[in-house]
């Protein structure tokens, strides 16, 4: 079985991939609500080849639940029961 290097993808294949074939089931749940977050698919994927890139990472705050400091972190929008954030 081949090793696909995601690093190489872009676009849909590389959200297809982080959404289908990532092993990090946590991170492929995030990855699928980058789109909500957002509210623009085409930003979603900028975001997404960004993230791969530059190796930064997704962070699902639930206010509820959480206290974690985000004032490092760039607010990408609201997800069911959180906020997605960049870091």
């Amino acid at each position: 079985m081949s090793t696909i290097d995601y690093k190489l993808l872009k676009g849909e294949d590389l959200f297809t991939y982080f959404t289908q074939d990532h092993p990090d089931k946590e991170l492929s749940s995030l990855v699928e609500m980058l789109p909500l977050a957002l509210g623009d698919w085409s930003e979603a994927v900028r975001i997404l080849e960004e993230l791969v890139r530059d190796k930064r990472e997704l962070i699902a705050v639930y206010p509820e639940f959480d206290n974690i400091d985000t004032s490092k972190m760039e607010l990408l929008g609201c997800i069911p029961d959180g906020l997605l954030y960049l870091k």
